[in-house]
């Protein structure tokens, strides 16, 4: 596994912080909890993954249901941000 999908992993499981990653490795932990296996950061990476898909998903579709909403454009909308 990568640093970044070690490093995702981690967070999927819950473990947002009280960790250090050298390259690929955990080299210092710091939680309460035992260190998650290689297979279960794997599993998690894969879940991590999946999660912020359905986040981005979810999203866009708030985005779409409040301009349909406000019956107006995407492009009106940014004009109102900027």
């Amino acid at each position: 596994m990568k640093n970044d999908e070690t490093a995702n992993g981690l967070e999927q499981l819950g473990f947002i912080s009280g960790w250090v990653l050298t390259g690929d490795e955990i080299t210092l932990w710091e939680n309460a909890e035992p260190q998650p296996t290689k297979a279960a950061l794997a599993i998690a990476a894969t879940q991590w993954a999946a999660t912020q898909a359905a986040k981005a998903e979810a999203t866009a579709t708030q985005k779409a249901a409040l301009l349909a909403r406000l019956g107006i454009t995407a492009d009106e909308a940014k004009l109102l941000i900027g």
